[in-house]
């Protein structure tokens, strides 16, 4: 490639420059602001006498996760950042550059670094196989934040879900789940007698237009079809965009617009997603496995983490998001066993405290006679 002497001025490039920086501070004030609202729901909790304060290592659990899963991810991020400029350098510039000198202007000019980074995490099935995990942990984060966030008074859905998307899903649902711990457990759902009239235009029917819109593009993007193609965006950004529709909305739009008239109708819609959600991921998981193995076997799924940065950020992403679910999981049971033990106490002390109330009556009443 014959390559044209560098013009005067060319690295300063302020538009790329903004964006790029842009990017990280949005990342930044993020994580600020999500941070901010964690230690203020812990200092009202621990000041109250009335909330059950959850046990101090399951907070620690998910701290040192959120901690593990931000580093590790980024780690390999800007790991793909140093290798995407050495690349740049040496291949792609249509300039005579020397490596002594730093052109970040031009190569942030001249380099789509998120739809490169995709296409290096998707083409391919052994790679592709940790990237298609990543899209169904956001749609169960999705689910999550309607299920467990809104019902438990968190009303900034939205920043969980794009700090998910811009830095990673196993991060934001790291310090979604301490927002959990750290807010007081959903009212009960209100009794269910009387005339009801079920209403179809709710949340869930978004959620469920959401779980759509994230399947199918997934299986979309497991196929050649549009691997190179100008319809790769395209079909890559429509999980990202569905997915932010209606938590934007919520932070947007009156709290009367998002009401379920029914709790257990709103269950069981719910329980149809989650298996949408969850078999979906199964059958691409699957297929995918399947053409790992006959093109270089499952080893392969293992090298193809190790790849290239970009794939080993969204594949530790994913691992993350495995080990926090099981944290979760295993920590609900403990706790639900302990409240379970702590009922049975109190029910025990109050049978011992009216049994010795009925015997001081009966001595009463036999001194009395």
């Amino acid at each position: 490639m014959q390559r044209k002497p560098l013009p005067a001025g060319a690295d300063t490039n302020v538009r790329a420059y903004s964006i790029f920086f842009s990017y990280l501070l949005l990342c930044f004030s993020l994580t600020v602001f999500i941070a901010r609202k964690l230690l203020k729901s812990y200092s009202l909790l621990s000041k109250s006498t009335t909330a059950r304060t959850p046990p101090r290592k399951h907070v620690q659990y998910f701290v040192l996760l959120a901690i593990s899963s931000l580093g590790t991810t980024w780690y390999y991020m800007f790991r793909y950042f140093q290798t995407s400029y050495r690349i740049w350098l040496m291949w792609r510039s249509i300039y005579e550059l020397t490596p002594d000198q730093t052109h970040w202007g031009l190569w942030l000019k001249e380099t789509s670094l998120f739809k490169e980074a995709w296409e290096i995490a998707i083409i391919g099935a052994g790679r592709y196989w940790w990237t298609l995990q990543i899209f169904f942990f956001a749609c169960g984060l999705g689910l999550n934040l309607e299920q467990k966030g809104v019902r438990r008074g968190i009303k900034h859905t939205w920043a969980f879900m794009l700090l998910g998307q811009v830095v990673a899903i196993s991060f934001a649902t790291n310090l979604f789940l301490l927002a959990v711990l750290l807010s007081p457990p959903p009212p009960p759902p209100p009794s269910s007698t009387g005339i009801y009239r079920r209403k179809w235009l709710g949340p869930w029917l978004v959620n469920l237009l959401t779980v759509v819109a994230t399947v199918l593009p997934a299986y979309y993007l497991g196929t050649e079809d549009y691997w190179h193609t100008p319809e790769f965006m395209t079909v890559l950004l429509v999980p990202h965009a569905a997915l932010l529709i209606l938590p934007f909305a919520r932070a947007l739009l009156p709290a009367k617009y998002f009401t379920d008239d029914k709790v257990e109708f709103s269950e069981d819609i719910y329980t149809y997603l989650w298996g949408m959600t969850i078999v979906g991921g199964v059958l691409l998981g699957l297929k995918t496995t399947v053409a790992t193995y006959n093109f270089n076997g499952l080893q392969g799924i293992w090298h193809a983490l190790f790849e290239h940065p970009a794939v080993s950020s969204v594949g530790f992403d994913v691992i993350f998001c495995w080990i926090t679910w099981t944290v979760w999981w295993k920590t609900q049971a403990q706790d639900s066993a302990n409240v379970l033990d702590d009922e049975r106490e109190n029910k025990e002390g109050e049978w011992v405290g009216a049994g010795s109330g009925i015997a001081a009556l009966g001595g009463s009443e036999v001194r009395r006679r």
